[in-house]
């Protein structure tokens, strides 16, 4: 019988890096984290030479370790890669690429790890490899200002606040931070130090106490902090105006229910983001070079140096540029595999977006067929106080409203500006968005019944503005909306002053695919010509 042999197939699983912390000169301590790098790999494959730091390029019998570097005017890079099958799993095989480059005064480490399997089986539990943590405890790496850790660090004065929030701000970041909320006594749901351990160097991990919480809340909002015991991930490219969804949050009483392998799944899913966040950097290349892209520039720069000699032999031409070429076709087959990731990853990602969406539209059903039942019964009311102040206006949105009407992140900014002086009228109107004027797009109710019910309250809807006149405002009447600019195409209002103290705006969008009102605005005007 003929058998097809079955092709394997590889996943970038980590790429990360650091600037070494140095307390000798920049030759010595890119020796010392070139021994370590060989330490580490000795105990993993047996039988490499005593010299093999100092050969230019190195390749063992069966090709599980093969090393090569690479010296320009702007700096020199050595590098190595290895790989081994895993115990545990028949048909899938590690490979680690470690590099240590000296550029100017600064040393610098990469790591790189892909996994290989015959019968793609990429579901695994992700650790960084022992070698970097290695390097992080006993020599210390640092990025953007910020030193790398093997343990939890703890957040618990104003100046600590000041520092996590400086960090989760920061542009340049692309790790993940994890902050873990603990209580009075320091104890937290999920085991912080484990977690720092297993993600050294790939992301940062915090406790926060009670009281720092509150203080972090104050600067970045309520919305998008972490408290009573719960754990946010933070996610790189922060924004005040995000939505909370972009950081991803895990309650209290869902870590307190929660079995031991359903805590086991949100530490798996936790170090998945973040190992994930490492190889989704757009500068990658520059930031962590793969081994095939150093032996490539290796290879090019040998061959150039023999091609510039006069006296250099036919010979050695034909093999530098047999080698080049060879380099070059793994570098081509590499970020082919790459690319097919991405593309695996992007539609992975799609197909559970629409699984959740068709759950939650089937939840919404059934929570909308409840409320039809209870307003036939008379029993339908709004769920708990009406906010005394803006800022309590979208915990009372989302108590109530939740899968009809959301306030956008970028509204948390007019809420903090906010004069208007009828704050009953505000939810008043943000109620008849939620329901009646939704049931209209659903086509529940008639549209007259819905203008009728607007006269009686006094309110006026319209669009808000032209799209051709709203692009001479920039994005002031446009927000991001599931991946997309979306126009705040309506507009509620209530008086005509311009006194903003008894003038009411609420701008927004209805979203057919999500069936939600989006709101974008409120409760002050958005700049027009009379602004």
């Amino acid at each position: 019988m003929l058998s097809v042999a079955q092709v394997t197939k590889s996943r970038l699983v980590l790429a990360t890096g650091g600037c070494v912390k140095q307390k000798a000169t920049p030759i010595e301590t890119f020796e010392n984290v070139r021994h370590h790098i060989m330490r580490y790999v000795s105990r993993k494959i047996s039988g490499l030479p005593q010299d093999l730091k100092l050969l230019e390029s190195y390749e063992n019998i069966d090709g599980s370790v093969t090393t090569s570097s690479l010296a320009t005017d702007a700096g020199s890079i050595w590098i190595v890669r290895f790989s081994e099958p895993d115990e545990g799993t028949p048909g899938r095989s590690w490979v680690v690429e470690l590099s240590v480059g000296m550029f100017d005064s600064e040393v610098l480490l990469g790591c790189r790890l892909y996994c290989y399997s015959r019968n793609y089986d990429f579901d695994f539990e992700r650790s960084v490899p022992r070698g970097v943590r290695a390097i992080v405890e006993s020599i210390g790496l640092s990025e953007y200002g910020v030193s790398l850790k093997s343990v939890a660090a703890k957040i618990e004065t104003e100046a600590d606040v000041g520092f996590l929030t400086k960090l989760i701000k920061n542009p340049a970041r692309w790790r993940n931070v994890v902050v873990i909320s603990s209580d009075e006594g320091n104890r937290t749901l999920v085991d912080a130090d484990r977690l720092a351990k297993s993600m050294s160097g790939v992301a940062h991990v915090y406790t926060i106490t009670p009281q720092a919480s509150y203080l972090l809340s104050a600067v970045i909002g309520r919305e998008l902090s972490v408290f009573d015991r719960g754990l946010r991930i933070y996610r790189p490219a922060f924004s005040d105006f995000d939505d909370k969804s972009q950081h991803p949050l895990v309650l209290r009483r869902q870590l307190v229910s929660a079995s031991d392998v359903q805590h086991g799944g949100y530490e798996y899913w936790i170090k998945e983001l973040c190992f994930q966040a490492s190889v989704e950097r757009k500068d990658l290349a520059q930031r962590v070079p793969s081994f095939v892209d150093v032996r490539l520039a290796a290879s090019m720069v040998h061959l150039n140096s023999l091609t510039g000699a006069g006296g250099a032999k036919a010979e050695e031409v034909i093999s530098a540029e047999r080698r080049a070429r060879m380099a070059a076709e793994t570098q081509a087959e590499q970020s082919f595999s790459l690319a097919v990731q991405e593309e695996e990853l992007r539609a992975e990602v799609e197909l559970q977006r629409d699984s959740y969406r068709s759950q939650l539209l089937a939840a919404q059903s059934r929570i909308e067929a409840l409320e039809a039942r209870l307003v036939s019964a008379g029993k339908l009311a709004e769920i708990g106080e009406r906010p005394s102040s803006y800022s309590d206006i979208p915990e009372w949105v989302e108590t109530n409203f939740a899968g009809k009407l959301i306030l956008h992140s970028r509204v948390q900014r007019g809420l903090k500006s906010a004069v208007f002086e009828d704050l009953n009228i505000v939810c008043d109107t943000l109620s008849l968005l939620a329901n009646e004027y939704r049931q209209v797009c659903l086509g529940q109710m008639r549209k007259d019944e819905f203008e009728q019910i607007l006269r009686e309250k006094h309110l006026d809807m319209s669009g808000s503005i032209s799209e051709s006149r709203a692009r001479e405002y920039g994005d002031e009447y446009y927000v991001q909306w599931g991946g997309k600019k979306e126009f705040l195409h309506g507009h509620v209002q209530k008086g005509n002053s311009r006194e903003e103290r008894y003038c009411l705006r609420i701008y927004f969008f209805w979203s057919p695919r999500d069936g939600i009102v989006v709101v974008g605005w409120l409760p002050s005007h958005l700049k027009n010509r009379l602004s």
